[in-house]
């Protein structure tokens, strides 16, 4: 647990999993780890990663076995699921299985979609006690790991089972002091046989500061700096204050890298297909803490009233080599099942373009919500239609946002008993 951009992925996937690897686990160095992140289908996810080739099998790729169907069926048939699907591999005695549930806050979002869409099934829960069923027994060797953003810690008592879970096995990420992000800064660029000035690594620590998205921030200043020297290609000179600079340092380089991929957007249209793309991935409107909110390409496509072609040809100029605004990286093909994530929540803090989308999607949100509330309680006879200022508002509004179903479904659905109730509305008040 740890707040945004603290280094709690990485300091699973950089740190904990090589060191498990290695053996450095009282339970041995033979271990199948499945990594996933909730998004939108937690159990088909934890699926897809299961029925990977060298998860809980081999020789998937060209076996006629349908595994990912056997194990999402295993999984949802009781809450002993995940503990007989990995009966059903039949591993080795020695061979330890480790679920790690990245991001695990998207679940609350998710779970939060569920209820307010009344899908009549809820995934969520049935997700959270497979995963605690399977960690509590001891007679097979599951292991269970979840990062979480330390925020969200509240949320979790919405599951039963899961607050008691979490305090016996919690551990808040510490903040690396500053020996420990010199080690960060200088120890790649020796790695790499580059030199950095010392005057440089100073500035570099000073400019850090309380905030959160420190770590990804430095990260990203420091790729783009080591960028600026490299084309400088003056090998024998030190990475130093005129590389830092020209990409804006700490406080400006995520911004303006943003700014060069948006730049090379071709036309007005490509530029409105963007902002309603951004806008789409995310959600700031139903919890002001600001959360990812991943799409398919297939729904972008819907959203933008773009092609797939041109959905995927913008996402290309953002996630291209040296750009990793979005997830999955450049060497994954995108088709129209695929999900897009933006990479990290600083990206939506500190791009100062897409602080100002995202406020103004959230102001959006908030307009229809009232919206959609109003028609119901006019359908329960507990109010009128609207009038005047409101009245106004809202359809000036519905003109400059020119909102969708598809876009709706992001928030409470209901477009068009809304739409219905602005029009009556409208109408009444021109007699």
């Amino acid at each position: 647990i740890g707040s945004s951009g603290s280094g709690k992925s990485s300091l699973v996937k950089s740190g904990l999993l090589p060191a498990i690897y290695s053996g450095f686990m009282t339970v041995g160095s033979n271990w199948r780890v499945a990594v996933m992140r909730p998004g939108e289908n937690p159990i088909g996810y934890l699926t897809k990663e299961l029925a990977r080739e060298g998860t809980l099998y081999t020789a998937v790729k060209n076996s006629d076995i349908p595994y990912e169907a056997i194990i999402e069926s295993g999984l949802r048939r009781s809450e002993k699921g995940l503990v007989k699907v990995y009966m059903d591999a039949h591993l080795k005695a020695d061979e330890n299985l480790l679920i790690v549930v990245d991001q695990f806050e998207e679940l609350f979002r998710f779970s939060k979609y569920e209820k307010e869409n009344k899908l009549g099934k809820s995934d969520a829960i049935h997700f959270i006690k497979i995963l605690l069923t399977a960690a509590q027994q001891i007679e097979y060797p599951i292991y269970l790991l979840l990062t979480m953003r330390a925020d969200f810690l509240g949320d979790c008592a919405e599951f039963r089972g899961l607050p008691e879970a979490i305090n016996e096995g919690q551990y808040l990420v510490p903040r690396m002091i500053r020996d420990e992000i010199r080690e960060a800064i200088t120890g790649p660029v020796a790695v790499s046989q580059a030199a950095i000035s010392q005057r440089l690594v100073t500035r570099l620590l000073n400019d850090m500061d309380n905030d959160t998205d420190q770590l990804p921030l430095l990260q990203h200043a420091m790729m783009r700096t080591w960028d600026a020297w490299y084309q400088r290609n003056q090998p024998d000179s030190p990475i130093d204050f005129e590389d830092y600079e020209e990409i804006g340092t700490m406080k400006a380089a995520l911004s303006q890298h943003a700014e060069e991929a948006y730049a090379e957007l071709a036309n007005e249209r490509e530029q409105q297909i963007c902002e309603i793309m951004f806008k789409a991935l995310t959600d700031k409107a139903a919890d002001a803490r600001g959360t990812r909110r991943p799409r398919s390409i297939a729904d972008l496509s819907q959203l933008t009233g773009a092609t797939h072609a041109e959905v995927i040809r913008l996402i290309e100029i953002f996630r291209k080599a040296g750009r990793t605004f979005f997830m999955p990286p450049p060497n994954v093909a995108l088709t129209d099942q695929s999900i897009l994530d933006i990479s990290h929540e600083s990206l939506m803090r500190v791009w100062q373009r897409l602080v100002k989308w995202t406020e103004q999607e959230a102001r959006s949100g908030d307009v229809y919500m009232r919206l959609v509330n109003s028609a119901t309680l006019k359908e329960l006879g507990q109010r009128g239609l609207l009038r005047n200022p409101e009245l106004e508002l809202t359809l000036k509004w519905k003109d400059q946002n020119k909102p969708t179903p598809k876009w709706a479904e992001g928030y409470k659905g209901h477009f068009e008993e809304a739409m219905t109730y602005l029009e009556d509305s409208r109408q009444q008040d021109l007699k």
